[in-house]
């Protein structure tokens, strides 16, 4: 099976989408919901085509923007160079860039933040560090792989790697829970 026929986030820089842009699974989304409640505003900074955004609680504020205009929200809003006091943050951030934007995203929450990432970015000495200093609450690990679609191009089966929502939580001090979904 040639790579560009592979529905995985990890395939090599050439075959990657622009921007990181894989649209979030609905399921995912829905998962997350039942399981986290939000208080006040959300910002889904990294919004693509509102896959995350259009099932987010109508009843808090939405705030919805991307970098690229893929029809969904405020455009040409580069996350990494834009400050906003918000509530919670929830995205599926590019994957080049994650902990650019947890980062970025600790300093704008009062709240939460839910970043949906590859299983593996638990590993790794520079993210040791991230986890250190800012203490996950909750990591719900997908125990089906999520399958993405690329792009435009819809995904034929299963997706290759595992993935999971990382949970932050403003002011939590404890050890994190690990979680799984069914």
């Amino acid at each position: 099976m040639a790579l560009n026929n592979i529905y995985l986030t990890g395939s090599s820089e050439k075959d990657r989408e622009t921007q990181d842009f894989y649209p979030t699974p609905s399921y995912a989304t829905l998962e997350l919901l039942k399981r986290e409640k939000f208080e006040g505003s959300i910002w889904e900074c990294a919004c693509g085509d509102g896959a995350i955004s259009k099932l987010l609680p109508q009843n808090n504020k939405i705030i919805s923007s991307d970098i690229i205009n893929r029809g969904y929200g405020e455009t040409e809003v580069d996350f990494l160079n834009t400050y906003k006091q918000v509530n919670n943050i929830v995205t599926n951030p590019p994957y080049k860039l994650a902990q650019e934007f947890i980062e970025h995203a600790l300093k704008c929450a009062d709240k939460k933040v839910i970043m949906l990432l590859k299983l593996n970015f638990l590993e790794g000495q520079k993210r040791y560090k991230l986890f250190k200093d800012t203490p996950l609450k909750t990591v719900y690990v997908f125990s089906k792989r999520l399958s993405f679609d690329k792009g435009d191009e819809k995904s034929k089966g299963n997706g290759l790697l595992a993935y999971a929502w990382y949970v932050w939580e403003q002011g939590f001090k404890s050890s994190p829970t690990i979680e799984w979904i069914l």
